[in-house]
């Protein structure tokens, strides 16, 4: 009996995906669960497990080619008899990379070697045999540190460029090898320079804060975050993004929490943030931080959009910063560190714990008097001893 299994949706949003490299052929007999293609998508690239057990007829599309959701991807024979099970994966869909640079295999000895567009790039301009080197990236992935020393032992081709890079050298200078989260990170950030984004700031006198936080044993960012969602609920246009000719107003607030990891800055997502408890946000930030330091998100997590992101500067001693936006948002929050500042109180100066609170926004969904108010708003809820109490624990 033949079977057509479509692209299937990998993500909120996505609209198609892009064969990177097939894992079977036509008249392949494959198990169920066994990985069939590699296809990239905006946010990621991700290997698709094989939802049946049977024999591949046909192979609808070659690489780099470009399926939209819904469309046919392989057609199979159930009838057939499937070859041996693989060892099980632990997941259904492996995310290859958190960025949108899929791995392309080029034959090298006896099997296929791995390595990213950029990299593959970067050893063209260095006039290094990608097909040569042994990878020392995941699975055996070749990075552009495995370029560049390659690079280094056979020295660097005759072009003005490259020359011109290597005079540099000569006189002090190195290079180094940008990693493919480096490269996502950038491309982010870079992409977001077209917004209009102006950065508010207060100053928090945390007393209460601080009172409050150790009495429920926990940190300030997830009583901050609670805070942040009950005024979203007063101030929509937090949660809102700006779709050009309107303005996507969210129910849920899907909190972007900055996460800084060895391999660079990560923006995992607190989903819903608002129905849970500060105990429960709590629990979210320490698993989702976790998780983007050793790689363990799911694929979920991974694609989640966050509609407000929140950065804590303060956990490495900044006093204060001007976060850029994440795609999708119309307000990122940055809280500085909690110290002893001179405060004045009823007319007197006194020491008070006291942090800067900074609110970036995008200046096409809310105007300065529109985010001032919202700030204003949620550093009133911060101070006041009553409305920290009536956030849900």
């Amino acid at each position: 009996m033949e079977r057509v299994f479509a692209m299937p949706d990998l993500g909120e949003g996505l609209e198609e995906g892009r064969i990177v490299e097939w894992l079977v052929g036509e008249g392949d007999e494959v198990a169920l669960n066994q990985p069939l293609v590699e296809v990239e998508t905006a946010k990621a690239a991700v290997e698709i497990p094989s939802p049946f057990a049977g024999r591949i007829l046909k192979l609808h599309g070659g690489i780099d080619t470009d399926v939209p959701v819904g469309s046919p991807l392989i057609t199979f024979d159930l009838e057939a008899v499937p070859a041996p099970a693989p060892e099980p994966d632990t997941s259904v869909l492996r995310t290859a990379t958190l960025s949108a640079h899929p791995a392309v295999a080029e034959q090298r000895h006896n099997g296929p070697v791995k390595a990213t567009p950029p990299v593959r790039k970067r050893a063209k301009e260095l006039g290094v045999d990608i097909a040569t080197l042994d990878g020392t990236g995941p699975g055996g992935r070749v990075t552009e540190a495995d370029v560049q020393r390659a690079a280094e032992r056979t020295g660097p081709p005759e072009s003005d460029d490259i020359i011109g890079v290597a005079l540099y050298q000569d006189v002090g200078s190195r290079l180094e090898p940008v990693d493919e989260i480096r490269q996502s990170i950038a491309a982010t950030l870079t992409s977001q320079i077209k917004i209009p984004q102006v950065t508010t700031f207060r100053t928090v006198d945390c007393t209460e804060l601080d009172r409050f936080r150790h009495e429920l044993r926990v940190s300030p960012l997830p009583v901050v975050i609670a805070a942040l969602c009950m005024t979203a609920r007063d101030h929509p246009l937090l949660n809102a993004n700006w779709l050009e000719d309107m303005i996507e107003l969210r129910d849920a607030v899907n909190v972007g929490v900055a996460v800084d990891t060895e391999r660079g800055l990560l923006v995992p997502v607190l989903q819903d943030a608002g129905r849970r408890g500060i105990a429960g946000i709590s629990d979210e930030i320490e698993r989702v931080a976790a998780g983007a330091r050793d790689g363990s998100l799911a694929l979920a997590d991974k694609l989640a959009r966050p509609t407000i992101a929140v950065s804590n500067t303060g956990s490495y001693g900044s006093e204060a910063g001007t976060p850029i936006l994440s795609p999708g948002t119309s307000v990122t929050i940055a809280f500085g560190v909690i110290r002893p500042r001179a405060l004045v109180v009823d007319g007197v100066v006194e020491p008070r714990l006291a942090a800067t609170i900074s609110m970036t926004f995008d200046h096409r969904a809310l105007d300065g008097a529109a985010a001032g108010r919202a700030l204003t708003d949620l550093v009133a809820l911060l101070e006041s001893p009553e409305r920290l109490g009536g956030l849900p624990r």
